[in-house]
């Protein structure tokens, strides 16, 4: 098939940079400027191939919910991403780009994972365990309008509509959603996906800080500490760590390489695109061996 021709000419061109940027960034120790348009290529590359059709010829046949959910957690990874670049462009708001940045990690593993199983039960329960707290609302809100002897205010109507549009889109019944398996926790996902534990307590388990509130991210992000102990209030001039523009692109690069393996099974057809991912993936793992290489050094 040549159907892939006309997709690779659509992916962006790979970023480049001038020598006198390198020395630049080599000699400032200060690598943002390259890392950021990686993290941007990374962004287009996710979102072209989130929009490729599943009607294409090299596109496995799979039931179109199926393709809805890896693509539209890929377009999550995309936007979310593309937030955090918004957010970082005036060196600020870095409490908040770490904590898009575990969504963005976790929604990326699921479509590794669920392109690892390969079945369509896992699909089932990611449907159902997505609607566990709907459909527990639903019957809440229920047992308010039964107190009230069938009264139903305004709202709860409009609710319920919500969760049953909801609910009626996966093609799962109450009582399927309330008996299906749990998804396994994110660590499970990541050890079947030979992720390291130092990945997932890196980027999830620190990333809880931000999300929770923590002590660890008020003390980081949010309060200052002056010469005699006492706190006061910080600015939001938080800045994005290299980190973050390092480690998510480079996830965002493993889901895609498994998301286009899984949906075009056929060696040939996803060649090209394949190797594009993996350039980019090679020229980051390059350049993020450089930025972290020092701090291996021993004192």
């Amino acid at each position: 098939m040549n159907t892939h021709l006309s997709l690779e000419q659509e992916l962006p061109p790979k970023p480049t940079f001038p020598a006198e940027l390198w020395d630049e960034c080599r000699e400032n120790n200060d690598f943002m400027p390259i890392l950021f348009e990686w993290y941007r290529y990374t962004v287009l590359l996710c979102n072209t191939l989130a929009s490729v059709s599943r009607h294409s010829p090299a596109v496995r046949q799979m039931p179109a919910l199926h393709y809805a959910i890896l693509t539209g957690l890929l377009n999550r990874c995309s936007r979310l991403m593309l937030s955090n670049i918004r957010l970082s462009i005036m060196k600020k708001y870095g409490e908040t780009t770490r904590l898009l940045d575990r969504c963005i990690v976790e929604s990326a593993i699921i479509v590794q994972w669920l392109c690892h199983k390969e079945s369509a039960d896992y699909f089932k329960r990611y449907l159902a365990d997505s609607l566990k707290s709907d459909l527990k609302l639903k019957y809440q809100i229920q047992q308010n309008i039964a107190e009230r002897e069938g009264d139903i205010f305004v709202i709860e109507n409009r609710m319920l509509s919500s969760i049953q549009n909801c609910i009626d889109s996966t093609g799962l019944s109450e009582e399927q959603i309330r008996k299906t398996k749990k998804l396994p926790d994110l660590w499970s996902m990541c050890s079947e996906l030979n992720i390291s534990m130092e990945f997932y307590i890196g980027n999830q388990r620190m990333g809880s800080h931000e999300v929770h509130g923590t002590w660890t991210s008020l003390r980081n992000n949010y309060l200052r500490q002056d010469e005699q102990g006492d706190y006061s209030l910080r600015d939001h001039d938080v800045p994005p760590h290299e980190n973050q523009f390092m480690a998510i692109p480079l996830v965002v690069l493993e889901t895609l390489e498994r998301f286009f393996k899984y949906i075009v099974p056929n060696p040939a057809d996803r060649e090209p695109v394949g190797v594009i991912l993996a350039d980019a993936t090679s020229e980051l793992v390059k350049l993020t061996h450089e930025i972290v290489s020092p701090d291996f050094e021993f004192e």
